[in-house]
């Protein structure tokens, strides 16, 4: 068995000591991202309706989000629209029948 003396434990034990830190500097987590949709990012700030003048434009993304076509939507809107929408009074302007029914099915 070989002996060290307090010399040498001191150099190997820097030396593996700074073996270490390279490996953890290696290893360290990369900062997760993610992808959202610039859609969603607004709906925080400027609500839920404005997500539909957005999804217009894309079918799919419409389609993911209610879970129904536009021409569905379109259809089921002109079936209850006189249900739903409220009058217009000097107090306040109502919520549209559109947005009413957008954010009841969502």
């Amino acid at each position: 068995m070989t002996e060290f003396s307090n010399e040498e434990l001191i150099i190997i034990a820097l030396m593996l000591d700074e073996e270490q830190e390279n490996n953890c500097k290696t290893i360290k987590k990369r900062k997760r991202t993610v992808w959202v949709h610039d859609l969603w990012k607004k709906r925080q700030t400027e609500g839920e309706f404005t997500i539909y003048n957005g999804l217009i434009d894309d079918e799919q993304k419409f389609y993911e989000y209610f879970r129904m076509s536009q021409y569905s939507f379109n259809v089921l809107h002109g079936k209850i629209e006189n249900r739903i929408k409220k009058k217009v009074t000097h107090w306040r302007k109502p919520i549209p029948s559109k947005e009413r029914l957008a954010v009841c099915l969502r």
